[in-house]
């Protein structure tokens, strides 16, 4: 007796619902494979997004505009920046910064950007200095120039046969020169107003150095 296989579809469905069965076990899991990428992508989408708009952020905040006078690149050689400071940076006093100016004449409100400069050794030099403060009027002003030059320190030379004050010129200006006693050095200062902006440039004890450094705040 020749026995005959049924190779017909009827005799193939128990096979065929078997893998569907197989086929329908697989298709929720690669959808919620899907769904994790997609909820994966998304995610990371959001953090790079966070990180750039951080970034961004602390650059502003970092660079900020740059005051008038007070120069943050391209300094004299042997001047590295380290700080520039106004009212809005925190712990800073800005009356303190401009004590020297408040004196017997009134200088009213006044606007102040402090500079301050690397020259020499850290920890064993002082350091250079840009003050820039704008003044309600030219007159408050010069009221300011005159209350930093009549200060009680200022009074006697700094070395005998030195004059404290004498003159300077600075991007084409005649300014003021001061000299003053570091220890047993003389540190030179260049001061002047330009309209209702006073500026004070505190060098170091190379005249010609200070003169760069003067002449770096482009007024």
């Amino acid at each position: 007796m020749i026995r005959r296989y049924d190779d017909s579809s009827e005799s193939r469905k128990p096979e065929r619902r078997i893998l569907e069965f197989q086929q329908s076990l697989y298709q929720p899991k690669a959808g919620l494979l899907a769904l994790m990428n997609l909820k994966y992508a998304v995610c990371m989408l959001l953090i790079a997004g966070s990180v750039l708009t951080a970034g961004c952020i602390s650059s502003d905040k970092a660079g900020g505009e740059e005051a008038a006078g007070v120069p943050t690149e391209n300094l004299p050689e042997g001047f590295t920046l380290i700080a520039v400071v106004d009212d809005s940076t925190p712990g800073i006093d800005m009356e303190d910064e401009i004590a020297d100016f408040r004196g017997d004449e009134d200088i009213g409100a006044v606007k102040a950007t402090v500079g301050k400069y690397r020259w020499g050794e850290i920890g064993k030099d002082y350091d250079a200095r840009i003050t820039v403060m704008d003044c309600e009027s030219e007159a408050k002003a010069e009221a300011a120039v005159a209350n930093y030059k009549a200060q009680p320190d200022f009074e006697k030379p700094p070395f005998v046969g030195v004059d404290r004050f004498s003159t300077a010129v600075v991007n084409g200006r005649q300014v003021t020169e001061i000299r003053d006693k570091v220890g047993k050095e003389l540190k030179y200062i260049y001061l002047w107003n330009d309209g209702n902006r006073v500026v004070l440039v505190e060098g170091n004890g190379d005249r010609a150095e200070s003169l760069q450094l003067a002449s770096a705040t482009g007024l």
